[in-house]
C-alpha cells in the first residue's frame, strides 16, 4: 500500500481547530479547489457517509471522527479500482503550547495503473491544500 504523510502547526485553540475540521467534513469543497462538490448521504453518531466529486471521479467516503482523540478518518467505500484512507490527527505541539500539530496521512492501493498514477500525481497538492486552508481558517481571529 502506498502512503504519504503531511503535517503543519496551527496556532489556534483546539476547539476552533476541531470545529474547522468538522466544517471540512461537511463542506470539503470549501477547503480544496480540487473538490467540485460533496453531499452528505447519511449521518451517524460519530461520522457521515458522503459523496465527493473530483475532476476524475465521484467517490463515496465514510468519515468518522473522535473528538476526545483529535482524530478524523475518511475511508473510500465501494470504489472499483481503489481502496484508501485519509487519517487526520490533532496533537499537542510540545515546542509551542499555544499551537497544535495537524497531521494528515493518506494510504491507498489501486488495481489500476491509471488511477495509481493520477493519485501519485495529485496527492501532495490535494492534501496540502486542504491542510493549509484548515490552518488558515482556524487561525483567523474571530471579530
Amino acid at each position: 500500500m502506498a502512503s504519504e504523510h503531511f503535517r503543519c502547526s496551527v496556532k489556534a485553540p483546539f476547539d476552533r481547530l476541531w470545529q474547522t475540521l468538522m466544517d471540512e467534513v461537511e463542506h470539503p469543497e470549501r477547503f480544496n479547489k480540487g473538490i467540485l462538490k460533496s453531499k452528505i448521504l447519511e449521518r451517524f453518531n460519530n461520522g457521515v457517509l458522503r459523496t465527493v466529486s473530483v475532476p476524475d471521479a465521484d467517490v463515496r467516503e465514510r468519515v468518522t471522527y473522535r473528538y476526545e482523540n483529535g482524530e478524523i478518518s475518511s475511508q473510500l467505500v465501494g470504489h472499483p479500482d481503489l481502496v484508501g484512507v485519509i487519517a487526520k490527527k490533532v496533537s499537542p505541539n510540545d515546542a509551542d503550547p499555544e499551537s497544535w500539530i495537524l497531521e494528515s496521512a493518506i494510504e491507498w492501493e489501486s488495481i489500476s495503473p491509471r488511477v495509481d498514477h493520477m493519485i501519485r500525481r495529485n496527492v501532495e497538492r490535494f492534501v496540502t491544500q486542504s491542510l493549509e486552508n484548515v490552518k488558515k481558517t482556524a487561525e483567523q481571529v474571530e471579530a
